[in-house]
């Protein structure tokens, strides 16, 4: 019997309503069929940019502010249990039998399908699910474009200046293969069931895929945001210091998708 859904999400996200849009309706585009939200924001605005989404079945919204003020609220720190660790974890072990992959991915994060292809499943069906428990997808940051104050265009047309070599990477995980990621305390990888096997594809050549961070945006945008990991500096040093070799290369690829 096959699968509810072959490629997932899991998001934890908060003030992030401007983005949610163009994020979700570019990833249905390229090939996402559902999205497993974590609303650490608790908005009106929030809910309503996702009610046309939610109700299409595209994607299922966990409130996720029960959370707020107590120990497992505040900075992402190594090896701590918080709010967002739980809510990728939720998805694992809520959902591990509905899809084939699941993403750990946030809301400033596009999965980008390299060799001029248009979608992300001509390379994902090519990976063998029998075998393969999980995929580390590299990632590369894009700067701010020299911009200061926030564009008015989408994000995937203001911001084409990044890094020159991959910086990171993220799990795709295989349904298959995962634990319930109770204490995988990172927003970076999966647990898996030590007694599956399976192997983990790592080889950038081999992969297909990438991830386009769009981590500073403009320096209005980096004041604005909630400094959730220990790893965003705060303060006009702090966006320098990130910025900072992050438009180094030209790299105008997204502009197929508009």
């Amino acid at each position: 019997m096959g699968k509810k859904h072959f490629l997932t999400f899991a998001t934890n996200f908060k003030n992030e309503n401007p983005y949610l849009k163009e994020w979700i309706d570019y990833h249905v585009k390229v090939g996402v069929d559902h999205f497993y939200l974590y609303d650490q924001d608790g908005s009106e605005e929030s809910k309503e940019i996702l009610k046309p989404y939610e109700e299409s079945g595209v994607v299922t919204r966990h409130p996720w502010t029960h959370l707020d003020g107590t120990k497992y609220d505040g900075a992402t720190k190594w090896y701590q249990r918080n709010k967002n660790h739980m809510g990728f974890a939720h998805a694992a072990k809520t959902y591990r039998n509905e899809f084939q992959w699941l993403m750990k991915i946030d809301v400033d994060e596009f999965l980008y399908p390299l060799e001029d292809k248009l979608s992300l499943l001509d390379w994902l069906k090519t990976v063998d699910a029998k075998k393969i428990k999980g995929v580390k997808v590299p990632r590369i940051n894009f700067g701010n474009n020299g911009h200061d104050t926030a564009p008015k265009d989408p994000i995937l047309k203001a911001y084409t200046k990044r890094e020159e070599d991959y910086s990171d990477h993220k799990d795709l995980g295989n349904g298959d293969f995962l634990s319930s990621n109770r204490f995988a305390y990172s927003a970076h990888w999966w647990h898996y069931k030590w007694y599956k096997g399976g192997s983990m594809l790592k080889e950038h050549s081999d992969i297909g895929w990438r991830i386009n961070h769009y981590y500073t945006k403009s320096l209005e945008e980096y004041m604005g945001r909630q400094n959730v990991s220990g790893g965003r500096p705060e303060g006009r040093a702090g966006f320098d210091e990130k910025n900072s070799g992050c438009n180094e290369i030209v790299d105008e690829g997204m502009l197929k998708f508009l």
